[in-house]
């Protein structure tokens, strides 16, 4: 499953870094900007309760969040929710910084390049263990 989704997010970024994006507001591009650090502090939050014994009080009153955020539950995981706002920033980033689209097309390959990298690490790995 990790490779269907490295895969299809992926092609996701590529493609939306290719693409002529049009110039937004300075105020969508202040909440795109604040998604992306919103998830990732939430990963950060989610984190800070590994090891926190389950009879916690504070631990059970967040318990639904934390479980979710360390993908023990819900229904669309949060790892999806990272790479969905990992699109948003880029369109922010390329937005902020007024990146020409001739220039995110001449740095197009590095995105699929890691990708291909990290799947043959897998599959090396993968190899190493049989």
């Amino acid at each position: 499953m990790d490779t269907v989704r490295l895969l299809l997010f992926t092609t996701l970024w590529t493609a939306i870094w290719a693409a002529p994006l049009p110039k937004l507001s300075r105020r969508v591009e202040l909440v795109a900007g604040l998604i992306p650090f919103a998830a990732f502090g939430l990963r950060v939050f989610g984190s800070c309760f590994i090891g926190v014994p389950a009879d916690d009080p504070v631990r059970m009153v967040v318990a639904p969040l934390v479980d979710w955020i360390n993908g023990v539950s819900g229904v669309v995981p949060f790892q999806w929710v990272l790479d969905v706002t990992v699109a948003i920033g880029l369109v922010w980033f390329a937005s902020i910084a007024n990146i020409p689209r001739r220039w995110r097309l001449a740095t197009i390959w590095i995105m699929p390049a890691v990708a291909l990298t990290c799947l043959a690490w897998q599959h090396a790995a993968l190899q190493g263990f049989r």
